[in-house]
């Protein structure tokens, strides 16, 4: 009887084991995105029904998306083992790179009609201040991105203009 306690105890332990192991936390980057979504929802002042619109149509261009910049990876890939051949010339490269070409055309593409999907889902005000904070982002990033690189100037070995008094932190 005891025998049994113990092998019942021990199997539900490992089921609870595997649980919490299963539902582990997302990660930082997820949760991060999942509040900037939100927070984006709240400010455009959305209803349930265009954000439940919006969330389906960013499922479904992510995964168009995901399968194009697989493609275009493969064949790029492709590309470069073409061109480090011995007997590459223009014939044999010319179809792998229209093929690059179209992809990357239906890429572009996407991006139109991803906007144009969201431009229907939002009211005119809505979709002019998203447009607002997609700028102000890409300046965000842009600027994050000019004092990374300024940082690195000055880390750079042998770059006696700088010393570290002068290193952005």
């Amino acid at each position: 009887m005891k025998r049994t306690k113990l092998v019942i105890i021990g199997l539900m332990l490992a089921l609870f084991a595997a649980g919490a192991a299963y539902a582990q936390p997302e990660s930082k980057y997820q949760q991060n995105r999942d509040e900037q979504r939100e927070r984006v929802f709240k400010e455009l002042n959305l209803t349930p029904e265009q954000q439940k619109r919006l969330e389906d149509n960013r499922k479904v261009q992510r995964q168009e998306v995901d399968k194009l910049f697989t493609a275009l990876r493969d064949k790029q890939e492709k590309l470069q083992e073409i061109l480090k051949s011995p007997a590459v010339n223009k014939a044999t490269v010319t179809p792998i790179a229209n093929e690059i070409k179209a992809l990357q055309a239906q890429l572009v593409d996407h991006r139109i009609n991803g906007i144009l999907t969201v431009k229907g889902i939002l009211t005119p005000e809505q979709f002019v201040k998203f447009q607002k904070m997609i700028q102000e982002h890409k300046e965000g990033r842009m600027e994050r991105f000019e004092q990374w690189r300024e940082r690195k100037k000055h880390l750079e070995p042998g770059n006696e203009s700088c010393n570290k008094e002068n290193v952005v932190k």
